[in-house]
């Protein structure tokens, strides 16, 4: 990775979410500093999911897929809902001194 985009990742988002300590130790054999999950999928995989009641420090994850805008619309009418503003998360990463 490092060759080819000049750094290497520091954080891994594990396919499925899957986390246990196999893919904790390969993470961390890689130089990974951080796994990163989600609270909710907003994803719309054939059926479009109940829309989550959304708290501050939730993590959303959505998929490049054809249904990204209105999957997009739900988790920020969600946020919204909530009383929340979507924030990056980078910034909170580096302030909590993870990468």
């Amino acid at each position: 990775m490092a060759a080819a985009f000049g750094r290497e990742p520091k954080l891994l988002r594990p396919p499925y979410g899957a986390v246990n300590d196999e893919v904790r130790a390969a993470a961390k054999a890689c130089g990974v500093k951080a796994l990163v999950t989600w609270t909710y999928d907003f994803t719309t995989w054939g059926e479009t999911p109940p829309t989550p009641q959304l708290k501050a420090g939730d993590i959303v994850l959505l998929h490049f897929t054809p249904t990204l805008a209105a999957d997009l619309e739900r988790a920020l009418g969600a946020a919204k809902a909530a009383g929340l503003k979507p924030a990056a998360l980078m910034p909170h990463l580096k302030a909590a001194g993870i990468v």
